[in-house]
């Protein structure tokens, strides 16, 4: 899935063995195995543990977590053709059609029945992000779709009714956010708002889906005619309008999102928060501190559309060209297996893609975030950048939607016209 860089004061670690990152290898280690992926510090130590539990069972191999934060596809890529891949990597949805079209990542299909890989347990939704024409390229490891995070205490406080856990609408959303948008101090000026602006394309998509919209063609192929639509122009009104209206989201303009909105969350100046499963750790932190009282909804939807929401997701996969392949399918399995599953689950950064797995740890949950998170994989969608190649060029050219509108004036509908024209026209060389 999509990742970015957030500090996780808690995560929590199942009792594997443990790791030391300036240990050397046991004296009778023969092989030592690569496992390449994107995470953070405490995120590798954990990755690492889990790994270890693979080493146990096979003396004489040793496996080693790297972890390349910083343009993590080229890198990889790079590896890969200069012939000195990683054992194993961890494969993003939206590095899937880049992967698969230059033949960098091994097809793992013929190999499932031998290192033991249950298939079936997999969401299917989910399987289906690594599938192409019946070839799977990653072993999931875990996923999440888009919500909206709320703060209970805070909608107790203004006597407003929270979020419904299922289907709210557009009218219903904004009502409820005009409720708890606040001037505190008095000077007519808003500075307790109701949610962050989807600034970036992964944040806003559900709601475009939700709208009966898209921005592609079902093939994928052409943005004229779907990102301009009426009714995805609608979506990008509506989104604006929660500025330049209504002013329940703060005004922001930098490409990495709002630096601000968790913190106005944490501390009662933001009632709601979009965002994925990857938050819930530091979430839960401050929900176990009483700062907040932590809510889960869906994204709202269109009056007359049908809820949608995407599901990112990332698996291990294998390159084509690796040394110890036998080795190397095994290892991807057990990274996928249930219990590196359940470790992961524990941690709160993702749902388990083993649909048994993730159903129990929602049936323990007593707050009741976990069911709302199950309640939005039927019917959501691959992300567009499980199925275009370099569909961040296309997430690149989408930020001047908003920002000619909100900055210049520019009319949406116009706007969207001309991005999606520049779009095909890039899409066409």
């Amino acid at each position: 899935m999509r990742r970015k860089l957030y500090l996780l004061p808690l995560l929590p670690l199942l009792p594997l063995p443990i790791f030391s990152a300036g240990c050397r290898p046991a004296p009778d280690a023969q092989i030592t195995l690569r496992v390449l992926n994107w995470a953070t510090d405490l995120e590798v130590m954990a990755e690492q543990r889990i790994a270890d539990g693979f080493s146990a069972q096979r003396p004489g191999v040793r496996v080693i977590v790297q972890s390349v934060v910083t343009n993590y596809t080229e890198k990889l890529a790079t590896e890969i053709a200069s012939g000195s891949p990683p054992d194993v990597f961890l494969l993003d949805a939206s590095h899937i059609p880049t992967f698969v079209e230059r033949g960098l990542a091994l097809d793992l299909s013929p190999y499932i029945a031998r290192v033991g890989y249950e298939t079936a347990r997999v969401f299917p939704e989910v399987l289906q992000v690594f599938d192409r024409q019946g070839r799977l390229y990653a072993f999931p490891k875990g996923f999440t779709p888009m919500v909206l995070y709320y703060n209970r205490t805070l909608f107790d406080e203004l006597n407003v009714d929270p979020p419904p856990e299922e289907g709210w609408t557009w009218d219903e959303f904004l009502e409820t956010a005009k409720a708890v948008t606040r001037d505190v101090d008095g000077d007519g000026q808003t500075d307790a708002y109701a949610v962050d602006f989807p600034r970036r394309l992964y944040e806003w998509i559900p709601w475009v889906w939700s709208a009966g919209g898209d921005i592609l063609d079902p093939q994928g192929m052409q943005a004229a005619g779907y990102l301009d639509s009426e009714v995805t122009v609608a979506t990008f009104e509506f989104l604006a309008s929660l500025i330049t209206v209504w002013q329940i989201s703060p005004v922001q303009f930098l490409r990495g999102g709002d630096p601000m909105r968790t913190g106005r969350f944490y501390v009662g100046d933001q009632a709601m928060l979009h965002g994925g499963h990857w938050m819930l750790p530091r979430l839960l932190h401050y929900n176990a501190r009483g700062d907040i009282e932590l809510g889960v909804a869906p994204i709202p939807h269109r009056t007359g559309a049908a809820p949608q929401n995407v599901l990112y997701t990332s698996g291990w996969a294998v390159p084509v060209n690796v040394r110890h392949k036998r080795l190397a399918l095994e290892l991807a399995a057990f990274l996928a297996s249930e219990g590196a599953q359940r470790s992961r689950a524990a941690s709160g950064l993702e749902i388990a893609a083993f649909r048994d797995v993730a159903l129990e740890f929602a049936a323990a949950d007593t707050l009741g975030l976990e069911r709302v998170f199950l309640n939005q994989v039927r019917g959501s969608r691959l992300p567009w950048g499980a199925l275009v190649k370099d569909f961040y060029e296309i997430e690149e050219l989408a930020f001047d939607i908003m920002d000619r509108h909100l900055l210049r004036g520019e009319d949406l509908a116009a706007t969207a016209a001309s991005v999606a024209s520049e779009i095909d026209r890039m899409r066409a060389r």
